[in-house]
């Protein structure tokens, strides 16, 4: 009975061995991962900061150029850089332009067509025809020419 007991306790020690080897191999792939991801950030630092230095370098000579150029266009007439800033606005005032006429001439062309239709429904139920039948003529919804009669003043007692 004593052997059992001695063969019971030396596999539970061999389990909870297996245990702690298992969790201190986890915890170290755990520290590993952290350490990759702290490499990472340091690397991705060290590439904004060289990226951000380039960018000051490079902003930098762009000042120097356009200060250059303003120093050279100082002795140019200011007709050219008039026209150079003008140029941009122009083609935009020549779009709104452009978008307001094509938004006027869709605005004319819609109430001619619902002003005939509402003609015609108006002559129809002049004629004596009913809702259901004027409808039907103008391929239209019954609520549809319900409402053109309503509108027009024509339909207040259908």
């Amino acid at each position: 009975m004593t052997t059992l007991f001695i063969m019971t306790s030396l596999i539970l020690n061999a389990v909870a061995l297996f245990s702690i080897i298992l969790l201190f191999l986890r915890q170290n792939r755990l520290f590993d991962l952290k350490n990759q991801q702290q490499k990472i950030a340091q690397e991705m630092e060290g590439m904004m900061d060289a990226y951000l230095l380039e960018m000051k370098e490079e902003n930098e000579k762009f000042i120097e150029q356009l200060s250059q150029k303003a120093s050279v266009n100082e002795a140019k007439p200011s007709t050219v850089q008039e026209q150079e800033l003008l140029t941009p606005n122009l083609q935009r005032a020549r779009a709104v332009k452009g978008y307001k006429a094509a938004s006027s001439t869709n605005d004319h062309t819609a109430p001619p067509k619902k002003q005939q239709v509402e003609g015609e429904i108006a002559l129809l139920h002049k004629q004596g025809f009913t809702v259901e039948e004027i409808a039907k003529k103008l391929n239209k919804g019954k609520t549809e020419v319900e409402l053109a009669l309503k509108f027009s003043n024509i339909g207040k007692n259908s």
